[in-house]
């Protein structure tokens, strides 16, 4: 027999029950526990091993010399000039860069890549952490500069940050392109590679003059683009793939590895 009363129950609910949750039970989340406070919970369980996993062995050692680059104009008995300091800055901030390049290595890429935050959260953060540490450094490294040493604080710091930029676009690149977990080392190769092709390029098409030459405001428009197209590009890496294909011939057969073979 039908349950008329269990019918007419489904069917139709009692005057004043709309058939929705009351505010704090089923579907609706209470107060608290939405979308934006269990991210905050996962960010704040994730920055301390993401903050130690930092390679601040890289990152201490470049900072380091770069500091020792910029003390090493106070050596001489007369400050050297603006010319001379500009050549140290670009160098200085190179080192840095070479530190950054190894920023996103994570020797455990391949088990972090499960966690509930992706990785455009996870390089954020790295990016969030490293980003302070590296203005305080560049702020010392400018300030440990004697004053006739120092050439424009402006166009030089654009030029270190399209530096730190272009290393963190590498790494980003290795990092979305390839399955290595720690592509610091190559990064910085490639980097070291620019710039020295940077160096061979004429003052009138490249990235470095000196101050007062002619050329100088149009080479500082080029590192602008530079910075921009950088950090374009670091957006447009950042996320994981949507698919990554990988093919390896079997020994043998000729059948991909990890795909079954056919029924003949």
């Amino acid at each position: 027999m039908r349950r008329v009363g269990d019918a007419d129950g489904a069917e139709n609910p009692a005057p004043g029950h709309s058939g929705h949750s009351a505010p704090g039970h089923g579907p609706t989340s209470p107060a608290g526990h939405g979308p934006a406070p269990r991210l905050r919970t996962l960010l704040r369980s994730l920055a301390p091993p993401v903050w130690r996993s930092l390679p601040w062995a890289a990152l201490t050692a470049t900072a380091g010399s770069g500091l020792l680059l910029a003390a090493s104009t106070r050596l001489p008995d007369q400050a050297p000039g603006t010319a001379w300091g500009l050549v140290v800055l670009r160098l200085t901030a190179l080192t840095g860069g070479v530190g950054l390049a190894f920023l996103l290595d994570d020797p455990a890429r391949h088990t972090t890549a499960a966690s509930p935050l992706g990785r455009p959260l996870r390089a954020g953060l790295r990016l969030a952490m490293a980003v302070p540490l590296t203005a305080l450094w560049w702020a010392a490294v400018l300030l440990v500069l004697p004053g006739p040493t120092r050439p424009p604080l402006g166009p030089v710091t654009l030029e270190a940050l399209a530096t730190a930029a272009c290393a963190i676009t590498l790494a980003t690149a290795a990092v979305r392109f390839t399955d290595g977990a720690e592509v610091g080392k190559g990064t910085a190769a490639r980097l070291g590679a620019l710039a020295a092709v940077a160096v061979l390029v004429p003052p009138r098409w490249g990235l470095l003059t000196l101050p007062g030459h002619r050329w100088w405001e149009e080479t500082h428009v080029r590192w602008a683009v530079l910075l921009a197209l950088t950090l374009v590009s670091t957006a447009l890496c950042t996320p994981e793939p949507l698919r990554r294909t990988r093919v390896r011939l079997g020994p043998s057969d000729g059948v991909p590895a990890g795909v079954p073979a056919g029924r003949g």
